[in-house]
């Protein structure tokens, strides 16, 4: 892994999804990854899930995975207006979904980016910001700005 910023490339975001479930949504946002088969990786996130809701509260989810054979962390968004039932934590409909896959390596990365996010995303005023933008690339430049500790 590189010393750069968290980076959500501009095609990894979706402003306006269709989806009116949690699974449908995850659907959506693993189809942002054409590098990637969506089957395993929707199979590998749904699993976490079955575990405990990655809706972390504040109308944000964080569903993850570690993925065997990816070389390198992969991130996507998902913003819904409406917001879609996640069984969050706060009872709460989550309106901003961010999918992180990792390598299966064993490294403390994974966490280290869970919890990056997750700092990122419990400030009102950068959910506000994200809620708000008009365009992605709005969004990716919202992350690459607030990384204070560059992790990939």
């Amino acid at each position: 892994m590189s010393n750069e910023v968290m980076v959500i490339p501009i095609e990894q975001i979706l402003l306006h999804p269709t989806a009116s479930s949690k699974r449908a949504l995850l659907t959506e946002v693993v189809g942002l990854l054409p590098a990637l088969d969506p089957d395993p990786v929707l199979e590998l996130i749904m699993a976490r899930e079955r575990l405990g809701s990655t809706g972390i509260g504040h109308g944000v989810a964080i569903p993850h995975s570690r993925m065997p054979d990816l070389p390198h962390p992969v991130i996507a968004l998902a913003r819904h207006v409406e917001g879609v039932d996640f069984d969050a934590i706060d009872g709460r409909l989550v309106h901003i979904v961010v999918l992180l896959l990792v390598p299966d390596d064993g490294s403390s990365k994974h966490l280290e980016l869970l919890a990056q996010l997750a700092r990122s995303l419990q400030k009102t005023s950068f959910r506000q910001a994200i809620m708000a933008a008009t365009d992605v690339e709005s969004i990716a430049l919202l992350f690459a700005q607030d990384q204070k500790h560059p992790l990939i």
